[in-house]
């Protein structure tokens, strides 16, 4: 069977809601990445296909994209595909999938063949075992080159390049490896809706004054979760703060406003009493992330978004294109995705980042490896050997604060390449371009994986008649001779069918009349085989089989003759 082109230009996406819900106590950036992406096929599609693992969860889908579609005044064609067929996935081209564990997928897709569709992952964080165990077994899974891992930034590239040579390296220390055969590796960012983040002057004045902040002050603004071991450590940013405080104009104050979420009360408390300690200069507004309006507050109130991000978790970091697309300047540490996204001295700042080398952090590596520590320790150890140029961060904050212009400068220049590179108009372009390209190299390159491609189970997942076929005495073939019984089972096959231990695997058993037909074969005590019943029956080899042997199982025949 040769490959179908695709009919829809977007993926199948895999839905799961925890992908996709930023209602929750705690909201990870996943989750907003993969609501936005959600919102923008929404907002600029006409048909959506969704990949269900849980049948309910399509009436979550339903709750969320309601009100969305109710705002922009249009309805959406929704087709879902359950999770047992994903091969219904091949007319958009195949399945995208909210992390980069494609691996498991493939798996399912070598019973309905490899060339039927494509498998699209994305990266999310790379620092956890879970994702580099799933980046680390791409080379010796079942992935094609019509599978795609997208990188959101070049960073995470280089960080999923380095895990996949390293495991091949490796083993071919053991084994003659040949290329590997891999997915594409597409560096494409995270998008958003820049229409979001447009606020009018009044709401600006608003917010400002709900938050008891004068006209004259200078407002810094983090958006984010609230983690020192997670996310970025707030010590540096304070330091920088209190320092940059000394120089205000009389009456002036600096704000900082950080809007997110707390683990917990022990990180909470750790947050409000170290920066009374070490920026007592500085007036502190603390807002709920989970609440979407706070964040829109906060952004509308600022004058500089900072976000000094120190921690391996971090990959792309989507809240300073929050802050570029509210128009604010931003300060953020050189850092990961943020250097793709944030050009130094046009769009805002970057401050110096640095860290330990090669070999300084395999203790921390192999102690979270035996579990010794888990992953909040992991990285929560590994952000004490990073460090922010708290005096870079100093010099840079304070030309924001004293330049006005160079503000508006920046803040115009990050709205402009918001608009131009990151919008979700732009981002979907991209993903379609992807999505054709993908479907090209399916259709042109399968060929020359005829054999591998051709549908089986994987060698994991094999017939368990075929694994196990040294257990019987023997395997039943067409040849056999088989004979009725008289008194051994005088239970109906209709009642039979009824009994729990039985019905529970109603699914996988004959229907009754197909039970009835093969047994109503055996019509006196001459003996039958598979391949005569065959001949005097309409059922196929398979059927036949099957209810042959649950025949048998149940006394109702015998290979021994009376």
């Amino acid at each position: 069977m040769n490959p179908i082109p695709k009919k829809y230009p977007y993926w199948s996406i895999y839905y799961d809601d925890d992908g996709y819900s930023i209602t929750g106590d705690k909201i990870m950036g996943r989750q907003a990445a993969g609501w936005s992406y959600l919102r923008a096929l929404v907002k600029y599609t006409d048909h959506l296909s969704i990949y269900l693992k849980y049948s309910e969860h399509k009436d979550m889908l339903v709750d969320r994209i309601n009100p969305l579609l109710k705002d922009n005044n249009k309805k959406i064609d929704l087709k879902t595909i359950s999770y047992i067929a994903p091969n219904l996935s091949e007319e958009y081209g195949g399945i995208f999938f909210p992390g980069p564990g494609i691996s498991e997928l493939s798996k399912h897709r070598s019973y309905h063949g490899h060339d039927r569709y494509s498998l699209v992952g994305i990266t999310h964080t790379t620092a956890s075992s879970r994702v580099m165990n799933a980046i680390s077994s791409l080379p010796f899974s079942d992935v094609m080159p019509w599978d795609a891992i997208i990188c959101t930034s070049d960073c995470v590239l280089d960080t999923v390049n380095k895990i996949i040579d390293h495991r091949i390296d490796n083993l071919s220390n053991k084994f003659s490896i040949s290329k590997p055969v891999l997915p594409q590796l597409p560096v494409i960012p995270l998008g958003l809706d820049k229409d979001d983040f447009n606020y009018s002057d009044e709401f600006k004045k608003n917010s400002r004054a709900d938050l008891g902040i004068n006209e004259g002050d200078i407002v810094l603004v983090y958006v984010g979760r609230l983690s020192f071991h997670a996310k970025a450590h707030h010590l540096p940013m304070y330091l920088a703060l209190e320092k940059c405080s000394k120089d205000l104009k009389k009456d002036q104050n600096i704000h900082i406003i950080q809007t997110g979420w707390f683990a917990n009360d022990y990180v909470k408390e750790s947050f409000i009493k170290e920066g009374k300690e070490i920026c007592p200069s500085v007036k502190f507004h603390f807002l709920d992330g989970k609440n979407q309006d706070n964040k829109h507050k906060t952004l509308s109130a600022g004058d500089i978004f900072i976000s000094l991000s120190d921690n391996i978790q971090e990959t792309f970091g989507l809240t300073p294109l929050e802050g570029m697309a509210s128009g604010l300047p931003v300060l953020v540490s050189d850092w990961n995705g943020y250097r793709s996204t944030v050009r130094d001295n046009i769009d805002g700042f970057r401050v110096k980042t640095y860290s330990l080398g090669e070999g300084l952090g395999t203790d921390i590596a192999y102690r979270h490896m035996m579990d010794f520590i888990n992953y909040d320790n992991y990285i929560g150890m590994s952000v004490q050997r990073v460090a922010i140029d708290v005096s870079d961060c100093i010099q840079k904050l304070s030309i924001l604060i004293k330049d006005k212009d160079k503000r508006l400068k920046f803040g115009n220049e990050g709205k402009r390449r918001v608009k131009e590179v990151f919008d979700w108009p732009i981002i979907l372009k991209q993903y379609r371009e992807l999505s054709d390209e993908l479907d090209q190299i399916r259709i042109s390159e399968s060929k020359n994986f005829k054999e591998f491609c051709s549908p089986s189970l994987p060698s994991d997942n094999l017939d368990p008649f075929y694994i196990f076929s040294s257990y019987p005495s023997e395997v039943l073939n067409k040849t056999d001779i088989f004979y009725r019984t008289h008194d051994i089972n005088t239970v109906s096959i209709k009642k039979l069918l009824d009994y729990v231990s039985v019905s529970y695997a109603s699914y996988y058993i004959p229907k009754e009349e197909d039970l009835v037909l093969v047994y109503s074969s055996f019509k006196n005590d001459n003996g039958l085989s598979l391949d005569e019943i065959l001949n005097m029956t309409n059922l196929d080899d398979n059927m036949a089989s099957k209810a042959l042997i649950w025949l048998l199982k149940y006394g109702y025949i015998s290979s021994l003759g009376e």
